[in-house]
């Protein structure tokens, strides 16, 4: 198989899990749970956390079903770090439990929305061989952690850091911090592109090193969810992580939003 032929079959996988019905394109809603137990907008009970478990309480007449059953009483939850779990729908929404920077919180996602139906593709820079480049991986402490800002200005995540990649982009050196984020090796990158033709940074996913050396196929540059959903907790590139010249590879701005990682 050709790497076009690959990065079609990537290009379509990519498309396809956007529009899976409570995927990303359906969001709808975004609460951090309070300590006191109390309503939130848009939702039936009352929902609270004390940091470590996620609660709900509800009566049969709210319409909240747990597993299939219909909620009388409370729900207790709780979930890992950059982890979201399904816990309860009410008809055709689902609500998902998930904790960030040590907080939990609940998301909102419907089965379909006018963004999903609207959907035509993300555009993207013609895939070009040229953007695949060899990179030497340099390891760090195992237990190295970087504190990075994210798509919701009241939150901060900190993120394994395994490493960094030192490489040459028309003639310039670049070196950026590796990141894990839930798994895999990546990078979340600024270039002198973003805004006017990509969004505010992107990702780039990557097999684990083979010799020390990685290969960064900057056609499979991604925009994470932010860029169709505006509730994403989506984390910003590690500080300094800017590539100097423009990535003109891989997927370009958004078309269009949806209504609400």
């Amino acid at each position: 198989m050709s790497s076009r032929q690959a990065w079609q079959e990537f290009r379509a996988a990519r498309e396809a899990e956007l529009v899976q019905p409570y995927g990303w394109l359906t969001l709808q809603g975004f609460h951090w749970l309070p300590r006191d137990p109390a309503p939130l907008e848009g939702l039936p009970g009352t929902w609270s956390t004390d940091g470590e478990h996620a609660r709900v309480v509800a009566g049969p007449g709210d319409g909240l079903t747990v597993d299939g059953e219909p909620l009388d009483g409370q729900s207790l939850r709780t979930v890992a770090e950059t982890g979201r779990l399904p816990w309860l729908r009410r008809g055709d929404t689902e609500i998902e439990l998930l904790r960030r920077g040590g907080r939990l919180a609940v998301r909102l996602r419907s089965r379909t929305s006018a963004a999903r139906e609207g959907f035509t593709g993300v555009p993207t820079f013609d895939h070009d061989p040229a953007w695949v480049i060899r990179a030497e991986f340099i390891p760090g402490p195992e237990d190295r952690r970087v504190d990075v800002a994210t798509h919701r200005p009241d939150l901060r995540q900190r993120l394994r850091a395994p490493g960094e990649v030192e490489f040459t982009l028309d003639g310039r050196p670049q070196r950026l911090v590796v990141t894990t984020i839930k798994s895999g090796l990546g990078l979340e990158f600024h270039d002198p592109t973003n805004t006017d033709e990509t969004e505010a940074w992107r990702q780039l996913k990557f097999e684990d090193p083979e010799h020390g050396v990685v290969t960064l196929d900057f056609n499979r540059t991604v925009n994470m969810w932010f860029a169709f959903t505006d509730h994403a907790t989506c984390p910003a590139p590690v500080e300094g992580n800017r590539i100097s010249v423009p990535v003109r590879a891989g997927e370009k701005r958004a078309l269009s939003r949806g209504c609400g990682d």
